[in-house]
């Protein structure tokens, strides 16, 4: 992998190419990002909201074909890079940029293997944290890596990035319509919110969240638009938040507005405490309409199972892994 190849050679054409002296014509490269044919892994960056620059690891499979589907991938609490605790407070304070988790890396492999390019966009570091931990949770911090209303724009951009990447001669890398997203605690509740279907929000909705009793409006943002060229075509989501903080109504008392444009697969475990919400947020998914819920429960499995080898949590990964892959194939045309 050329770790500087997006400072040094990867270039956003903003002009047509012309002919070679006139004689074979030469691609139109307007608004595109050339890869060239030997990459396989690189590193990216677009620009996100509030001008912070969020950092995407792309990998494209080898001796695959030119057009190939793709999956976001939203990380968990622990960030996107691989880190350390270097004053052995419980919270990660050093990262390796550019060196992907191991639960990352282990993703990464999945979808090679699968010929499925994958692309990990980074909502942290470059925000101010390594992990969603201690102050982080709350706000005023929280609202600035918020899964509800600031990571679903990070996984539309990157969506977007995905669309604009081609060879040298033209041919796109990534089929436009075949793009799904999977994600991880509050990764996985940002993938909630990128599948959020914002043509049913009611003409005189207020946007806003409640932490420890306090009700915040004018932090909010509203939710990422729609790309032109459309969204993902379907998302997993393992063990989300799901309850927003009340930003689309307490899906536990009947006043949510949330559904989805999309399908998705969803993987609980019965000993999260997060579990609870998320079988309220189904129950509104199901009374409210629009994408299709295939829910997965796990009998004696914790919160972030993930990427563990052993005991109950180990076979929960095993057996999930297995079934996001054959969901995500099936979405993705290669079933």
């Amino acid at each position: 992998m050329n770790r500087l190849f997006s400072i040094v050679t990867l270039i956003l054409l903003l002009n047509a190419c012309k002919d070679d002296g006139g004689n074979t014509p030469q691609p139109d490269l307007t608004g595109k990002i050339v890869i060239p044919d030997t990459t396989q892994d690189t590193t990216l960056f677009f620009t996100s909201i509030d001008n912070v620059s969020i950092p995407v690891h792309i990998s494209i499979p080898a001796s695959s074909p030119a057009n190939m589907p793709a999956t976001v991938v939203m990380h968990g609490s622990g960030g996107n890079w691989d880190d350390d605790d270097t004053n052995n407070d419980g919270i990660a304070d050093v990262i390796t940029e550019w060196e992907l988790s191991s639960q990352n890396k282990q993703w990464k492999e999945l979808f090679n293997n699968e010929g499925i390019v994958s692309a990990f966009p980074g909502s942290y570091y470059r925000r101010g944290t390594v992990e969603n931990k201690g102050d982080w949770k709350n706000p005023p911090n929280q609202f600035t890596i918020s899964a509800t209303f600031v990571r679903n724009y990070d996984a539309y951009s990157t969506l977007e990035l995905l669309r604009k990447l081609v060879r040298s001669d033209g041919t796109p890398i990534v089929i436009a319509e075949k793009v799904a997203i999977l994600g991880f605690s509050h990764g996985g509740t940002a993938v909630q919110s990128t599948l959020f279907d914002t043509s049913v929000v009611p003409a005189n909705w207020q946007w806003s969240q409640s932490y420890s009793g306090t009700t915040y409006t004018t932090e909010m943002r509203p939710p990422a638009p729609l790309p032109e060229a459309g969204g993902f075509v379907a998302g997993v989501i393992y063990y989300p938040g799901s309850f927003h903080n009340s930003y689309y109504g307490n899906p536990c008392s009947g006043t949510s507005i949330f559904q989805t444009y999309a399908d998705f697969m969803i993987h609980l475990p019965s000993e999260d405490s997060l579990t609870p919400n998320s079988n309220c947020m189904l129950e509104t998914v199901s009374n409210n309409g629009g994408g299709v819920a295939t829910v997965h429960n796990y009998s004696g499995a914790d919160h972030s199972f993930d990427g563990k080898t052993t005991g109950v949590d180990g076979e929960a990964s095993t057996l999930a892994r297995q079934r996001s892959v054959s969901y995500l194939k099936s979405k993705l045309g290669l079933n």
